[in-house]
């Protein structure tokens, strides 16, 4: 425990709701929480459960009519062939991706991490025993690892690369080609590919989505992690899911069974709500999260000296200090404590993602609430500049 360090966006939301609770106004950039209202399609799965007037423990895997769903989304929307048994059902993405890796990682083994990277991948690998080697790509590449990437870094003791698309916190997007070339060589180093896909329904440029489930010559060496958290509007629910092959399915369902026991059977039934009408419920999230994205970056773009490029998908602009007109300041966790101090307005730094001289905004506030925010942003940095903090 003393290697882990408490992950960057929980804790600043926690200073974000606790001045909330003090009654103060709070301008939130930090959680990728899609605020709004859960489709109809989950809350009625939900009460239909609770009317039963009996909760059991759930089948340790998930429930069979969710895990059947899961499969035939996957199938039906990224070209994957997946059944029942190629799915676990887990307490959200997060834990997906940890019982992953702590199943089927060995002592000081390497995991390859992109960077910029989500802020618990390392910490994971840590709790895991494992090391984490960071690999790092850079803006002018379009934040884009590749297969000669994946040969400078990867050592004999490299065993897993943790693969994120759609990207958090950049919003990138891969190519089939892309992730055709990267697959081909993690195969030939022998490495097993965790593919973070919690994103994929939150793309707002063709050619769309590339699942790396989609490729059966590499099924047998790619776990998926997906999650009706972002992609159905579920955050609170945590239901989330590992698709791979059988044998390792049942793996961490015994370590689900030590573990978490499984998901809540209510949770589960929204989730299966969410999938039965899995077109219907993401494009309800989608649209309200583009238009979103649309409002952040033309009040951004009306602001600030230097545009941002444009985000293709997930929830968040990846920003760096020097496009708000602070070229002087490069500490992404200065600028963030300050901020939230001072002005109330909660950012998460890009060191926690490996990167400084960057911050995370997330646009998955109400549209006013980001057009207010970004002002008051703008008055905030005036002072910055003036006073040459």
């Amino acid at each position: 425990m003393k290697k882990l360090s408490a992950s960057a966006t929980v804790t600043i939301q926690a200073i974000a709701t606790k001045k909330k609770r003090n009654g103060e106004c709070v301008y939130n950039f930090a959680a990728g929480d899609p605020v709004l209202e859960n489709h109809h399609s989950i809350i009625n799965r939900a009460i239909q459960c609770t009317e039963r007037k009996f909760c059991p423990y759930p089948p340790v895997e998930g429930l069979p009519e969710l895990r059947r769903l899961v499969a035939e989304w996957m199938n039906i929307s990224y070209l994957t062939q997946y059944t029942e048994e190629n799915v676990l059902v887990t307490c959200g993405g997060k834990f997906a991706l940890f019982a992953s890796i702590y199943a089927l990682l060995q002592p000081n083994e390497e995991v390859l991490i992109p960077a910029p990277y989500w802020v618990s991948y390392p910490d994971i690998v840590k709790m895991a025993g494992g090391t984490p080697k960071i690999v790092p790509t850079y803006s002018e590449n379009g934040w884009k690892i590749t297969a000669q990437d994946l040969l400078q870094y990867s050592t004999k003791k490299s065993k897993f690369l943790i693969f994120n698309n759609a990207c958090n916190p950049t919003g990138v997007l891969y190519t089939k080609q892309e992730i055709s070339d990267i697959l081909a060589i993690a195969k030939k180093l022998g490495l097993i590919v965790i593919s973070d896909e919690v994103y994929s329904g939150l793309v707002y440029e063709e050619p769309g989505f590339i699942s790396c489930g989609s490729f059966p010559e590499h099924r047998e060496r790619v776990l998926i992690i997906q999650s009706c958290s972002k992609n159905f509007g579920m955050t609170g629910w945590r239901v989330g899911f590992v698709l791979g092959p059988e044998n390792v399915i049942k793996k961490l369902a015994i370590l689900q069974s030590q573990t978490t026991t499984g998901v809540s059977v209510i949770s589960q039934w929204g989730a299966v709500g969410a999938l039965e009408n899995a077109e219907e419920v993401n494009f309800y999230v989608k649209d309200s999260m583009r238009k979103r994205r649309d409002l952040f970056i033309s009040t951004y773009h009306s602001l600030f000296p230097i545009p941002i490029e444009k985000i293709k998908s997930a929830l968040y602009a990846f920003v760096p200090l020097a496009s708000m007109g602070i070229p002087h300041m490069t500490d992404s966790v200065a600028f963030s404590e300050q901020l939230i101090a001072s002005d109330n307005i909660a950012l998460v730094p890009g060191s926690a993602f490996g990167v400084d001289g960057y911050v995370r905004f997330a646009f998955s506030e109400p549209e006013e609430a980001i057009h207010l925010a970004l002002h008051v942003l703008k008055q905030a940095i005036s002072r910055l500049v003036g006073g040459k903090s």
